[in-house]
């Protein structure tokens, strides 16, 4: 799924802040996924009497929330594990309880118990409830802790599915609900069925009583997730599409969101739903990964260009003032210079708001790890800049057609700049800064749109 953390607030300092046990750091990295997966940690540990701690070096337990896509994400956390304990020793502090959790401990295990940077638990994507045992047994002062083998608890199983505390402060003023874990489609280059397992649903019970506790709370928009969240499935008859109109069916929700969606999936009665409902936003967060149908064979993508054309066709004619964004991979083994100019072609012709583009990085264990990653780093490097050029050249255009528009959004926080300014979010996912006293979090506003700075409007509230 694609990776937004860049926008996100922090939300490292998990859980209830009231407690007298061992205080808990989180710090998260990854997908929203990853972001929820956190909240949920802090909750089961507030739970059990561990304390929120604002800041590392204030903590007794530091728990890394990890994401193996690329290669570098993970070398960014073994640096960081050293990072702590070297701030500790330099400033005199105890060292803390060090744990890794997500993506990255389900794929390495016991090899991060190991060397030079060796943490004191790892704990996969489906074990968090061991979490409070286990730092019980590591920072009580009398037991001795548990055996140094028990410390790593990884292994997917099909009985847990965490709900994070409706209080917790939500991502873009929208609370993360993910309804699904894993994944069944087995794409060449991705590690998550690894990672996070075969595809595994929510009750759709859990998910609504989850969503009904968030409007309860104060709640007004959520945004469903999953790696392939329209691929959600209950039995014979309940699927994705269906599950939109239960969602939308809670008293007191006014926006639904949702990604990431597989183009396979993004079947046409889902878009009749979407249009249909007026509570889910227009907009489709569908990777591409590639514009040529050499390349998506390779990938295994189980789609055509064609057929992702006509999907993008399809959204267009049927759901007023839909936007999309897209995920591509550059320099995939193979990839000849007139597969990306297909790439680009696709780029042009969707005009995407947003895209999130990486060059092709081998991960151990992966289908793709048997190919000959033949495309040079320059290379990559090359058509990674390349398409990030058309799209900033797309974006222009679809930018400067909207100066002058009115639209209607949601006050969603207050702006980094300038002084004074609030950021607001309409359903089609446009973010418009603009300046407004008495303007309050959650409130509904029309803008008229005076300029863009990058993927960022500017607008003048509407009397």
């Amino acid at each position: 799924m694609a990776s937004f953390q860049d926008g996100l607030p922090d939300l490292t300092a998990c859980g209830p802040a009231t407690s007298a046990g061992p205080r808990v750091y989180i710090e998260t990295y990854g997908c929203q996924m990853n972001v929820y997966d956190s909240q949920a940690i802090g909750g089961l540990l507030g739970r059990d009497g561990f304390a929120s701690a604002a800041r590392e070096d204030e903590a007794d337990v530091v728990l890394l929330n990890t994401c193996s896509v690329r290669d570098h994400a993970e070398h960014k956390i073994l640096s960081r594990v050293g990072e702590i304990r070297a701030d500790r020793r330099a400033r005199g502090l105890a060292q803390p309880v060090i744990g890794i959790c997500g993506c990255m401990a389900e794929r390495l295990g016991d090899e991060l118990r190991k060397g030079g940077q060796a943490v004191d638990l790892v704990v996969g994507v489906d074990n968090y409830d061991t979490l409070p045992g286990l730092l019980r047994g590591l920072t009580d002062p009398d037991p001795a802790g548990p055996a140094a083998g028990g410390r790593t608890v990884t292994g997917h199983r099909d009985d847990q599915h965490y709900v994070a505390p409706p209080e917790l402060y939500p991502v873009n003023n929208s609370h993360l609900v993910t309804i699904h874990k894993g994944c069944d489609y087995k794409c060449t280059y991705c590690i998550v069925p690894m990672t996070r397992g075969p595809q595994r649903e929510k009750h759709p019970d859990t998910i609504l009583d989850e969503i009904a506790g968030i409007v309860a709370a104060g709640g007004r928009e959520v945004t469903l997730l999953g790696q392939n969240v329209t691929a959600w499935r209950w039995g014979a008859d309940l699927d994705f599409a269906a599950l939109l109109d239960l969602v939308a069916g809670i008293d007191g929700l006014e926006r639904i969101r949702f990604l990431t969606g597989h183009p396979r999936d993004m079947h046409r009665h889902t878009m009749a739903t979407i249009a249909r409902l007026g509570k889910v936003c227009p907009w489709l967060h569908v990777p591409a990964q590639s514009g040529s149908d050499r390349v998506l064979r390779r990938m295994k993508r189980l789609y055509t260009r064609a057929e992702y054309l006509a999907m993008v066709d399809h959204a267009r004619a049927v759901i007023p003032d839909v936007t999309f964004s897209s995920d591509f991979i550059v320099g995939f083994p193979g990839e000849t210079e007139k597969d990306f100019q297909q790439t680009l072609e696709v780029v042009r012709y969707v005009k995407y708001d947003q895209i999130f583009s990486f060059k092709y990085s081998e991960r151990p264990g992966v289908p793709a790890a048997r190919l000959a990653d033949d495309v040079p780093t320059p290379e990559k490097k090359r058509r990674l800049a390349e398409l990030m050029a058309v799209q900033d050249e797309v974006w222009q255009g679809v930018a400067s057609a909207c100066l002058g528009q009115s639209w209607q959004g949601v006050v969603e926080s207050a702006a980094r700049r300038p002084a004074g300014a609030v950021r607001v979010r309409t359903a089609s996912n446009r973010k418009v800064v603009v300046q407004g006293t008495g303007l309050e979090i959650g409130q509904h506003v029309g803008v008229r749109v005076t300029g863009f700075r990058n993927t960022t409007f500017t607008g003048e509230r509407l009397a």
